[in-house]
Order: structure tokens, then sequence, then C-alpha cells
């Protein structure tokens, strides 16, 4: 009995694909639900089943602490960690609370956290400091998180920083929103744009394979360029 979770998803998609490859290869069945989908008969139809021979299954549920508050959740995780039939795996894009984690004591837990260095980084763009310093946050970060997540932030990050410049709401924590409105105050609305434009550039670039530098050496140069 397996719960994955975390925000860095990414890494944690890539420990759920794992563990699914390795029981496709042990031959068991496997069984990938996403948790809105779910009913109270439908998981325990899917829990309470075998076949003449007692195949074990392996089932991934996605997103079940992620769903509404309600009895309906409560009976759902009730289930899930009642049952010893078959193999679960709960996968979470989000990180849980020891609360969440109590009713699942004898699971195994794997949590896929974004590192420090990386938001060290991202807050560094667009501000006045050592480029050595930066770059030296930006190598922390792709050896903690991988160039790919830290490219998803850094897409993230500018969105963000777009929406504090023209005044949209952001949603998060107050400290949060007055850092992201602070760090636009280092920009222009159109460099900001400008830069956008120039990291979907690359993402499209990079899915086509017609970039000529690779990941790390183009956050490398924009790094340095902010």
């Amino acid at each position: 009995m397996l719960i994955i979770h975390g925000e860095n998803t990414i890494a944690s998609r890539e420990k759920l694909i794992d563990v699914l490859n390795s029981a496709k290869q042990k031959n068991q069945e496997v069984i990938r639900i996403e948790a809105k989908e779910l009913s109270e008969s439908s998981l325990e139809s899917t829990l309470g089943s075998g076949d003449l021979f007692g195949t074990k299954k392996i089932v991934a549920i996605e997103g079940l602490h992620s769903l509404p508050k309600s009895k309906k959740q409560k009976d759902l995780i009730k289930m899930c960690s009642q049952s010893d039939l078959h193999e679960i795996v709960l996968w979470e894009k989000r990180s849980l609370t020891k609360t969440m984690l109590k009713p699942f004591s004898d699971w195994q837990v794997f949590e896929y956290k974004i590192s420090k260095t990386l938001f060290a980084w991202l807050d560094t763009l667009g501000k006045k400091s050592n480029d050595t310093k930066k770059l030296q946050l930006l190598h922390d970060a792709l050896n903690a998180d991988g160039d790919y997540f830290c490219f998803i932030m850094l897409i993230r990050q500018f969105r963000l920083l777009i929406q504090a410049k023209t005044g949209e709401k952001i949603a998060g924590a107050p400290f949060m929103v007055t850092k992201l409105k602070n760090q636009a105050n280092n920009f222009s609305l159109d460099e900001l744009l400008d830069i956008y434009k120039n990291i979907l550039n690359m993402d499209y670039q990079q899915k086509t394979s017609k970039s000529l530098l690779g990941l790390n050496q183009w956050l490398d140069l924009l790094t340095i360029k902010l």
C-alpha cells in the first residue's frame, strides 16, 4: 500500500509510473481511477472483486484527498484505508498533512517536495545580484527538482508576475502576493510579456526538438540575462 504525494508533481508522477510499470512486469492487473469519478459502490466493487485464480490487482487512485470534504470523501478514504485484498496506490498533487495521513499509518509514504532553492532562484530573477550566486541557486534547484520542473515553475512565476503587474487578483497568502508585486516592479509590463512569450517559445522548441540549446543551458542564459 502506497501514498505518493507532494507539490513536485513531475517527480511524484515518475514514481507512480515506475510503481505501475513494475506491477505490469509482475503480471498484475493495473487499474487507474480519477477520484472524482468514484462512488462508494464502484470503489467497493473494484476493491472487493477478484478472479478465480486470486490474481492481485493494483488500484491507483488519483486525487482522493483533493475531493470536496464530504461524507462521500470520508467513506472513500475509510474504504481505502481498511482494504487489504488488493494493493492500493494513492497519488496526490499536493502534500498531505499528518491528519490526512493518520488513517494510513502502516502504508509506505513517498513525499516529493519543492526545494527551497528553487523558490530562492525564482526570487532573484529581475533583481540586481551576483550572477554567480544566481547560477548557483539555479544549479542547486536543477539538482534537487530537475530541469523540466524548474522550467514549469518559471512559466508559473512569470504568469503570476504579469497578474501582479496588471492588478489581477492572485490566490495565495498575503506575504506571497506582496513579494510577487515587489518583484514585478523590477519589470515593465512589456518586458514581462516579452519574457513570457520567449519562455513559451522555448517550451514549444523543446517539445518539437527544435531548440539548439539544452534546457539547462537555456535556463543558465535566461538567469544571467535577468
